[in-house]
Parts: structure tokens; sequence; C-alpha cells
């Protein structure tokens, strides 16, 4: 699998977050080993603010991985070898800076309990493609905060950049049920991708594939990401969370969503997903997904159970600028 060629300065990639102090770590947690770390609040209690959460930013230079990571990854979610690594990709490789910023690795605390949060969206905007051996920086860090109907919403960014040029970037919307805000938190903004994607109407979208999800779905996707989050292990870890069983992540929902679609997706283009209701495990699950745009450079996705109206997930993948 070849490297890839790095690509002109993209010029739709958002400002860095030049202001905020950096903490460089030598390499990328384990996401595994953090968990333990995750079921503990290690902030205030009290009403939350933007000025709650960590002003500081994780960075791992020339962060890499091997080539039977990426193909185990790859594997599990249904993507092909040989050709640039998948935008889900890159937000698996961050996902541990991710954690240890909640965890407190800046040298500041999260003012929310990890293992309580709801991963609820994801955006991703692939500005240049990244080669199955490069080794991008990666960096993550708090976006912001905002009032959402049922709590908080969480927001982190993150960045892979390759000889100083943005090549990728991702944000992951955290939601915190029945946080306590301040007074000057601002309410949730529409972002217009992320808006396309929650006002898909799955059932009206045409059937593609069916998935016939085991029990271990949830342990094959933890150890191909990291992300060993109790609940998607087994109903009985799932079960001490409220759950009937355990589900499976949203992270291998979409990854397996867009590797179905991959012949569609441009080079350089931009994904968001919205997740609603959990998919438990074992499950059958429904792919529906249509190409769209003049030149059909677009898709809407959905999953769903065999009921249509039983919806897992939306989502949409557009051009780079379209």
């Amino acid at each position: 699998m070849p490297a890839s060629t790095p690509n002109p300065a993209p010029a739709t990639a958002t400002p860095a977050p030049v202001d905020r102090p950096v903490t460089r770590l030598a390499q990328v947690p384990v996401p595994a080993r953090l968990f333990p770390r995750a079921a503990v609040p290690r902030g205030s209690k009290g009403a939350l603010s933007p000025a709650s959460l960590p002003s500081g930013r994780l960075e791992v230079a020339d962060a890499g991985w091997s080539l039977d990571e990426l193909a185990a990854y790859s594997r599990v979610c249904g993507y092909g070898l040989g050709g640039p690594v998948p935008a889900t990709w890159l937000h698996v490789r961050t996902f541990g800076l991710q954690m240890a910023l909640m965890t407190g690795r800046t040298g500041e605390s999260f003012p929310l309990r990890l293992l309580g949060l709801v991963h609820i969206a994801n955006r991703w905007t692939v500005h240049a493609p990244v080669g199955p051996q490069d080794r991008p920086t990666l960096s993550v860090w708090s976006e912001g905060l905002t009032r959402h109907p049922k709590g908080a919403l969480v927001t982190l960014g993150a960045r892979a950049e390759l000889d100083g040029q943005v090549v990728w970037e991702g944000w992951s919307d955290y939601l915190a049920r029945g946080a306590r805000l301040a007074d000057e938190v601002p309410d949730v903004a529409p972002v217009d991708l992320l808006a396309a994607a929650t006002g898909i109407d799955a059932a009206a979208l045409p059937e593609r594939a069916v998935w016939r999800l085991g029990a271990g779905t949830g342990r094959r996707y933890a150890g191909v990401s990291g992300d060993a989050n109790p609940i998607h292990l087994s109903a009985l870890s799932a079960k001490a969370f409220g759950f009937p069983r355990a589900i499976a992540h949203g992270m291998y929902t979409a990854a397996r969503a867009v590797a179905a679609v991959g012949p569609m997706v441009p080079e350089r283009h931009r994904i968001a997903v919205q997740f609603a209701k959990p998919l438990l495990l074992p499950s059958t699950a429904v792919l529906r997904s249509q190409a769209v745009g003049e030149r059909g450079q677009g898709v809407d996705l959905a999953v769903t159970g065999k009921d249509a109206s039983r919806v897992h997930m939306t989502g949409v993948v557009r051009p780079l600028g379209g």
C-alpha cells in the first residue's frame, strides 16, 4: 500500500487553535487503558460554562500506525485495502487523545464523567488523502459547550496534519444529559451538514444491504479501535449502564455504512453522521442509501432496523466544496 503524495495546503481548513497551550505526548494513548479513569468525574460539580472545559490541546507528532492495525480495522468495518485511509480511521487514531483530554492528561480537569456521556454525532472533513504509511501529526482539543434540549452538548475538535498542511479534521459531539449550565452557555447552533444528516427521511431511502450483527460485534470493533466502553462489550456489562444488552458502537455503524458506499465517496469530502436509537446486539440492521447531486457525487445514508421507522443512524457524504 503506497504512501500518499502531499497535496497543496487546503484553503478551507478551519483555523488552528494556536492560542491554546499544547501538551505534547510521545504517542497516542491506548483508549482501553484509560477507561478505568473514565468512570470518575474530574472537574467542578457546579454549573457548567465554556470555561469549565480544558483550555489546552493535546498533540502527538509522527503518529503512525502499523499496516496490520489498519488491515484489521478495515476487515471489521468493510473497507478495502490499498487506497487512502478512511476518514473514520483517523477518528479512531485520535480517539485515544480524546480520552486523554477527558481524563486530565492536559493537567486540567474535565467536568463530566466520561462514561456518562452519550456520543450523538460526528463530522469529518478530508482535505487531502492520507496514505496507509503516512505519519501525521494528530491533535485534539475542546471545541466548545452549548445548550441542548436534554442537557449540555460538548464538542471536541481534532485534526491531522502532514508537512504542516491540514489533511483531515473531525468534530465529535457528546451529550451530557441533565447537566446544569451557567446562564452564559449558548443554545446549540445548527451546523449545515449535520442538519442535513439529521433531516434525512430514512424510510424514503432504498434498501441496499441487510447486516446480521452477532453478540460479539462490539468486542470485535473494540479490538481494532481500542474503544472498550463496557456498554459495547457484553449484555452483563451493558446492563450496569441501563441497557438491556450490549449496543453496537456508533463509530462501527458509521464506518460500515461509509465503507459500503466507498466507490461513491470523492477523494476530498465531508461526512456528517447523527446517531439515534441504540443498535442492540445481536440484531439485524438495514443499510439504506441514495446518490444525490447532479453528478451523483454525494450520498445520503441511514441505518435502520428491519422496521424502517427504527432509525439508528442518518448521515451524509458530500464532495468538499459541495
